[in-house]
């Protein structure tokens, strides 16, 4: 098994993501960039691949038309039927970026279906490798803007449809994908999957027996999250077919931001100005059920009991399990967000305080029952389209800050949520992850073949410039701290600081150094700072 740890040369000629780097589909297309999973990304590589090439638009390294729809493409699982198994479609938004035909008869196409980390591991490490579908999609079908600062969404072309989709509506038949954006490392998303599968009497979260599990249904909506099992390496096993070499390119620092509705301003409620805070450990037994009122997220005394209503996304998610193990589960606290749920599906459960522990699928229905549910806590990684429903049109949400600390600015006034007149320039600047005191980060990586394929390069290196104008995630190159790695998924930890290795093992949760610690501790001992965690 091949793993690089790679910061992608901004040198990087845009021809070269031309090369045939995925599968062609015809003399007209070739398929750059097929990505699947974390929403963390998703606006940033859009305006990589469409407004990235030299730093002046129209054109990127994808091309100069784009296209953008709310749940307009669903992945497939090729190993659906293998050995009896069924694994379900999904839906994400999606969009996408193509050239015109130049001289040689070649389209360029790249895309990225927003679905969730883990299930984006899953879908590319599966084998065969999962696959892109465009149900209903024609040549007619209007796009809807999702991207801030992309030109006018145009219609799809037939021939993009048909390279991404091929002439499959429900089944095998699309483009594979070549790349998994995700908010954690293949060892952490695996260990979240086998931990979900695993028994609750055997250390696990009651979600199986694999390889396909339970399906974990949300409280408010049709959503779901289906457990499939899936390797990193040797044999898959669904299918038996071996799993190829992968490499990880690091792209960049994200925060998890823990988000309250603000609508009831009155005392004791979350609008209210008394709350702007809340202590790790605090926030710990909020989530494990053990707190449930308002009240215990403020110094503040002689407030009314008000009881919470905590929204916990479902445990095969990479926002969850970054959370998960930066504070509940921490080495440090030792508990989780699934204490006391034994598997209730979907969770519904109430607490101290008159207060509710309920589940929610997906970033947006995340997002969107915050906004929508007064006293409501819960958390996402921050982007401007991710937090974008909880001010516009109306304000109806706020951050808070850990311990004091706050996530995006150098100090926390108001938990405003920021938003962007594209293009922002120095918007967010990240300060307190740069410091490395901010409790909740990791580290968005982008994984996909060995050796990287040259388009998926080019677009990974773009997306670290184009950063600049939407601030979504502090670039990698800037980032001077980082989280020791541990043994995880049966591979061995290492940071990727000595010299000529490669970044391996977990680190969701790893305790924070700079990394000039780790290279002093490597000229003292030879060895790095790995199997430490907060």
């Amino acid at each position: 098994m091949v793993r690089k740890m790679k910061v992608v040369s901004m040198a990087l000629a845009v021809a070269a993501g031309m090369v045939l780097a995925s599968p062609s589909y015809g003399v007209t297309d070739n398929i750059l960039f097929n990505g699947v999973g974390s929403s963390a990304a998703f606006n940033a590589m859009a305006l990589a691949a469409r407004m990235s090439n030299g730093g002046t638009p129209p054109s990127g390294v994808c091309g100069d038309h784009n296209w953008t729809l709310k749940n307009g493409g669903q992945a497939y699982d090729n190993r659906n039927g293998i050995n009896g198994v069924t694994v379900a479609n999904v839906t994400g938004s999606i969009w996408i970026v193509w050239s015109d035909v130049n001289g040689s008869g070649v389209r360029t196409v790249c895309s990225y279906l927003n679905i969730d980390s883990v299930v984006g591991n899953r879908l590319f490490f599966a084998q065969p490798r999962g696959s892109l579908l465009l149900p209903g999609i024609t040549t007619t079908t209007a796009g809807g803007q999702l991207v801030p600062i992309l030109p006018t969404d145009e219609t799809l072309p037939a021939d993009v449809i048909s390279a991404l989709n091929g002439t499959a509506t429900t089944g095998p038949g699309g483009a594979k994908f070549n790349a998994a954006p995700s908010d954690i490392r293949p060892e952490d998303a695996l260990f979240a999957t086998t931990r979900a599968l695993t028994p609750l009497g055997s250390g696990g979260l009651g979600y199986g027996p694999g390889p396909v599990g339970t399906t974990i249904l949300s409280k408010f909506s049709t959503k779901s999250a289906q457990v499939v099992n899936y390797a990193i390496s040797g044999t898959d096993p669904i299918s038996g077919d071996a799993v190829p070499a992968y490499s990880t390119v690091n792209v960049g620092a994200q925060v998890v931001l823990v988000l309250v509705n603000t609508t009831n301003t009155a005392v004791g409620h979350l609008g209210s100005t008394a709350f702007k805070n809340v202590d790790r450990f605090v926030l710990a037994k909020v989530l494990d059920g053990t707190l449930g009122c308002t009240r215990d997220l403020t110094q503040s005394s002689g407030l009314p009991q008000v009881g919470l209503t905590v929204l916990e996304r479902e445990p095969i998610s990479g926002t969850f399990n970054t959370l998960e193990f930066s504070i509940p589960a921490s080495k440090e606290i030792g508990s989780s967000q699934e204490a006391g749920v034994n598997a209730q599906n979907p969770l519904d459960l109430s607490g101290p305080c008159g207060s509710v522990r309920q589940r929610v699928i997906g970033t947006g229905e995340m997002v969107s029952e915050i906004g929508a549910t007064a006293d409501s806590i819960g958390y996402a990684f921050f982007s401007f389209g991710n937090v974008s429903p909880l001010v516009t049109p109306t304000v109806v949400g706020k951050y808070l800050s850990v311990d004091g600390i706050d996530p995006i600015h150098n100090g926390y006034t108001s938990g405003t949520l920021p938003t962007c007149s594209a293009p922002c320039p120095g918007e967010i600047v990240f300060p307190n992850v740069l410091n490395g005191s901010y409790p909740i980060w990791n580290v968005l990586r982008v994984i996909t073949s060995s050796p990287e394929p040259m388009g998926v390069a080019s677009l990974v290196s773009a997306a670290q410039r184009e950063v600049v104008n939407i601030p979504d995630f502090l670039a990698f190159s800037k980032l001077n701290v980082f989280r020791s790695h541990y043994l995880q998924s049966g591979v061995s930890p290492v940071n990727g600081h000595l010299a000529r290795s490669t970044e391996a093992g977990g680190d969701m949760g790893g305790a924070v150094f700079t990394v000039q610690a780790d290279k002093d501790y490597i000229t003292d001992t030879g060895t790095e700072l790995v199997n430490y965690k907060q």
